[in-house]
């Protein structure tokens, strides 16, 4: 897991496309606010990522619409540790989530995002992996 793996998989612009998308359905549903879930440790890889673009992202979405979307960023300053820690201090499942880039029918366990899913649950990751890293495995 090399800063270079790490490159393929950016996508250029891509949480900017998915964020327009957002909040077009949040004007014209009448919803003021849109969520992006990014973490501190997208910052360095993915520029799309970092405070300024999600700050210019809602400073747009607030110019752009009538009832002044706002987009958070609420896990901008956290790590994704921090934020599973959070998630099983409040006992939420994360069997419902998915990291993995494979598109298999479980979590590889050996991408880019696996790894970083195995270290931030640690101990406790109920994940399913292929390679039975960590978590619980099928082969």
């Amino acid at each position: 897991y090399t800063d270079e793996s790490m490159r393929s998989t950016v996508v250029p612009f891509r949480n900017g496309i998915l964020l327009a998308i957002a909040i077009g359905y949040a004007e014209s549903n009448g919803l003021d606010e849109v969520l992006i879930a990014n973490h501190s440790g997208d910052h360095a890889i993915y520029p799309d990522c970092r405070w300024p673009f999600i700050n210019a992202m809602c400073y747009a979405a607030g110019l752009g619409t009538y009832n002044h979307v706002s987009v958070l960023g609420p896990f901008s300053h956290l790590s994704k540790k921090e934020i599973a820690d959070r998630g099983y201090a409040g006992g939420f499942d994360f069997t419902l989530t998915w990291s993995c880039y494979k598109g298999e029918n479980f979590h590889c366990g050996t991408c880019g995002t696996c790894t970083e899913r195995r270290e931030a649950l640690g101990a406790n990751d109920p994940t399913i992996y292929a390679g039975g890293k960590n978590g619980h495995s099928r082969i």
